[in-house]
């Protein structure tokens, strides 16, 4: 798939007509640039780590950005063994439509595995990655998760 076919993730949320908005900032990366930046309450932050088996295969994991992935779950959550999973490297983003700093849940392409833990169903509202490292995305939990159709597993260890 061609990058100019893959929708970014804030033209698939424009696109589903789900109602967001989306903040823009100075671009951040992770948890202490979203609390102290950008004054975000941890408990309303989701991450979003990308992996890559080695068939090449995305998995996206959305996850409180206080949890740690647990690999072995994440794994069996997505279908694959442990040694098959590998984090993306930062340039391999951009055939999600995606940048470092903006990794989201939320992505076009068919082939993109997308586990969320479980913790994510009792969110309320959240805020996400959009794409980019400049932009975050805030949006209700359950609207993310009826428009991804993400597994859902417990996730962090």
């Amino acid at each position: 798939m061609e990058r100019s076919e893959v929708l970014t993730p804030e033209e698939v949320l424009r696109k589903s007509g789900v109602p967001f908005t989306v903040m823009s900032h100075v671009p951040i990366v992770g948890q202490h640039d979203a609390e102290n930046t950008l004054g975000l309450a941890t408990e309303h932050l989701l991450k979003t780590m990308v992996f890559r088996t080695k068939d090449e295969v995305f998995v996206l994991a959305a996850l409180p950005v206080s949890g740690r992935v647990h690999y072995g779950r994440l794994a069996r959550a997505a279908g694959v063994s442990r040694a098959m999973l590998r984090q993306a490297a930062p340039e391999e983003l951009s055939l999600l439509g995606m940048e470092p700093g903006g990794a989201s849940p939320v992505c076009d392409r068919p082939d993109v595995v997308t586990v969320f833990d479980v913790s994510v169903t009792r969110m309320s509202t959240v805020y996400c990655g959009s794409g980019r490292a400049d932009r975050t995305v805030k949006i209700e939990a359950q609207q993310l998760i009826e428009l991804v159709g993400p597994k859902i597993e417990e996730l962090s260890s």
